[in-house]
């Protein structure tokens, strides 16, 4: 019995391991060509492929050299989260003749460790383009590039004390019998990380993806925003740069209505009253979604910026 159990065993793992290298087989070859394609717009090089059991495909050692730019991209890790090794397999055939597209209850894409220079000159490129959208009259102004009002500047973030940026960022859904629900998390090692979720009124069907008329319905969310040392570290260049206690407060909190603006959003004094206390020296920031009723999110900019905090019962915390 023993013996048997062992064979077994050492049958399945080979059968196993054989299908591990053919999925990292067919993996490599489709990027191979994927990047054959990318050649005038970019080099791309990776160390290998890796998966697991749990569903987790990925590319690991990216570089990336851009033809417009001299400095390189570093990625960790691409990855796509899946339910299992063997709905990897069934991925790789998607295409072929007789398989069919079904849409899974849990599906999510990651990467991790982006590694660029603040002196990179695509970071330069990427600060510039964002500038010229806004076109803010006061974006020279001392309070708002302290704060990154619009954006750090290259400049501003070495003054900040990051000489490299480490970001990564995890999306991901999941479905049970009636909702959907996304999970969002987001950081920059030594700024902040974000957590967040959201609740949504109706599942992914095949029918509404290839229609394209999904229209999210948000029945809960929740934004937890943990600060690793940004607030600190601009306070205190606020304060190199003359700005007083007061006014370096002001400006966060002028930083912070701007990007709510962006978005759509005039927070009201349930968001900003927390939100002056958590820059008041606590380390984590909560804002919290819970409309009365499902409310399409496709149609949230019909409405003034000043009704939308009302629309969706916002409201703020601090932990």
């Amino acid at each position: 019995m023993k013996k048997l159990i062992v064979f077994v065993l050492l049958i399945g793992s080979c059968g196993y391991f054989a299908a591990k290298f053919y999925l990292h087989y067919r993996v490599s070859s489709g990027l191979d060509d994927v990047l054959v394609m990318a050649a005038p717009f970019a080099d791309i090089q990776y160390d290998g492929v890796s998966s697991t059991m749990s569903g987790e495909l990925s590319i690991d050692g990216i570089t990336v050299h851009m033809s417009e730019f001299r400095d390189p991209l570093y990625i960790d890790k691409l990855s796509i989260i899946t339910p299992g090794f063997f709905f990897l397999l069934n991925l790789v055939e998607l295409g072929q003749p007789g398989e069919d597209f079904e849409i899974p209850d849990t599906f999510g894409f990651a990467v991790d460790g982006v590694r660029a220079s603040t002196s990179a000159d695509y970071v330069r490129k990427i600060y510039d383009l964002g500038q010229a959208r806004i076109g803010a009259a006061d974006a020279e102004e001392v309070a708002a590039v302290c704060t990154g009002k619009y954006g750090f500047t290259p400049k501003t973030l070495q003054q900040l004390g990051y000489r490299d940026l480490v970001m990564s960022m995890r999306i991901a859904y999941r479905q049970d019998d009636r909702n959907l629900i996304v999970d969002v998390s987001a950081g920059v090692e030594d700024m902040y990380d974000i957590d967040m979720t959201v609740k949504l009124a109706d599942r992914l069907t095949p029918e509404t993806l290839m229609r394209g008329n999904y229209r999210p319905r948000l029945t809960e969310g929740r934004l937890e925003y943990r600060d690793l040392s940004l607030n600190e570290r601009t306070a205190k260049l606020c304060a190199r740069q003359g700005l007083s206690e007061n006014e370096i407060l002001l400006a966060q909190l002028d930083a912070f209505t701007a990007s709510g603006l962006e978005n759509g959003l005039e927070f009201d004094d349930y968001v900003i009253g927390p939100y002056k206390e958590f820059l008041a020296g606590h380390s984590t920031f909560v804002l919290t979604a819970k409309p009365s009723e499902p409310v399409t999110l496709t149609q949230i900019d019909l409405y003034k910026p000043s009704d939308v905090p009302a629309l969706l019962n916002l409201s703020g915390e601090v932990l």
